[in-house]
């Protein structure tokens, strides 16, 4: 059996080690280096707080009548470390202390010094075989739960990013809307999906598989202004969210919208209506309600109603890519504006809601939009088929514009009435709406 012993080296000898060629890095069964920049240079910046790292794993054996040794564990950490002492990367953001910017060859004689004789636990097996070490390998990193990406963040970007994102993952809406669950808590999730949503209200919808690290570095230090001004933005639009869910028996935690693919877009949408100056204030939300019951009801991946089907697909197919999300996130603020505007959809929003009224009237059993077969409002007169001659429109006295409380009207009547808030159907080659949302 393999003997082991509890052995404390300075930095200073794991240099001299590997720069008498007694030190192996990466034996076969390690795997590459991984480690990201930031998360080398936090390694080094732990080393300056004498901070205790981890014990490393060695395979100690005789070789020519020199000492050799094997890493079995902790090669990322070791590798760093010889990097750094090489002058391979220098302490930059992350890194935010008195040594910010400098490289080791700039380090004054004390610091060179401290640093040198900082002390890692090793713990070193007395000549093992290599089905051994093999073995330490797989038991040491086997029963390991691998850190998640959020998780990992915590140690490498600490700063005004990271504290912004945990504080606002906290926020009292979140404990009843459903959105985070006991595992997110447990692994920082609400913190990386916070953080994700705060990307986007920094630099529009971001795709989730890249890019959010850059945030966190780069905002290792955010300026104050800009820091509450997001925060703001952030409060404010999860204030309008709890507003209009109110309004719901159940309150978002009933509902689609508190899944994560479906609350980002959802955040977006409303964040951007209320940075043009829009507003729910003394506005009736009836009409909103009764679509996002629709849209509750409705999206399913085998909807009759076409657009209904694509939004769910968008859910699950990519969600998070940026593609995905925009797209939802558009139609969401299509819906939204109804209301938040107080006037008739405009630009794409037109096509949204001709889309989809002709998708509902067309579905076997939508039961969601206004009946296909009903009266003409201006002449009373049975419209039995929906068809390119019909418009949509709301009455003379409506103040808000959703599906919910749209019209067909025939197209010749409404040239009768000048009351009714008539939307033209669009057609492929028209230009006469501007291309807004």
């Amino acid at each position: 059996m393999v003997h082991w012993n509890i052995s404390p080296h300075p930095i200073a000898d794991v240099r001299d080690w590997s720069e008498a060629g007694r030190l192996e890095l990466q034996p076969d069964f390690q795997r590459r280096e991984v480690w990201a920049p930031s998360a080398k240079i936090m390694l080094i910046d732990s080393i300056l707080r004498d901070i205790p790292l981890p014990k490393i794993f060695l395979a100690k054996t005789i070789k020519n009548g020199s000492v050799h040794r094997v890493v079995i564990d902790g090669q990322q950490r070791i590798s760093a470390i010889l990097g750094f002492l090489r002058g391979d990367f220098a302490l930059d953001p992350p890194y935010t202390g008195p040594l910010a910017g400098k490289c080791f060859e700039d380090f004054d004689d004390d610091e060179i010094d401290r640093f040198l004789r900082y002390r890692i636990d090793f713990n070193e097996a007395d000549n093992p075989t290599d089905r051994e070490v093999r073995d330490v390998y797989m038991r040491v990193n086997k029963y390991t739960v691998p850190l998640t990406k959020q998780e990992l963040r915590r140690a490498d970007f600490p700063g005004d990013f990271l504290d912004v994102s945990e504080e606002l993952s906290v926020a009292p809406f979140f404990e009843d809307a459903g959105v985070f669950t006991a595992t997110d808590r447990r692994r920082y999730a609400d913190a990386e999906y916070v953080s994700e949503i705060l990307a986007a209200l920094i630099d529009g919808v971001q795709d989730k598989k890249s890019g959010l690290d850059d945030f966190y570095i780069d905002l290792t230090e955010w300026p104050a202004d800009a820091r509450k001004s997001v925060v703001s933005r952030f409060r404010n639009a999860l204030l309008d969210i709890e507003y209009i869910f109110d309004e719901i028996q159940g309150g978002l935690k009933s509902t689609r919208f508190r899944q994560k693919a479906d609350f980002y877009s959802l955040f977006v949408a409303i964040d951007e209506l209320k940075s043009e100056g829009l507003s729910l204030d003394g506005k009736d939300l009836s009409d909103l309600i009764s679509d996002i019951r629709m849209l509750d009801f409705g999206i399913r991946p085998e909807a009759d109603v076409d657009i209904f089907s694509e939004y769910a697909i968008k859910c699950v197919s990519q969600a998070n890519s940026a593609a995905s999300r925009r797209w939802r996130a558009d139609f969401l603020k299509g819906i939204l504006a109804g209301t938040y505007r107080g006037c008739p959809p405009r630009g794409e929003g037109i096509k949204l809601y001709y889309q989809i009224m002709d998708d509902c009237a067309q579905a076997d059993s939508s039961g969601f939009c206004p009946p296909a077969e009903h009266e003409c409002p201006e002449c009373n007169a049975l419209i039995g088929n929906i068809d390119k001659e019909c418009v949509l429109g709301w009455g003379p006295n409506e103040t808000t514009f959703q599906v919910s409380n749209a019209m067909w009207f025939h197209e010749e009547c409404t040239t009768e009435n000048e009351g009714w808030h008539i939307i033209r159907r669009p057609t492929e080659t028209s230009d006469e709406q501007p291309d807004l949302l």
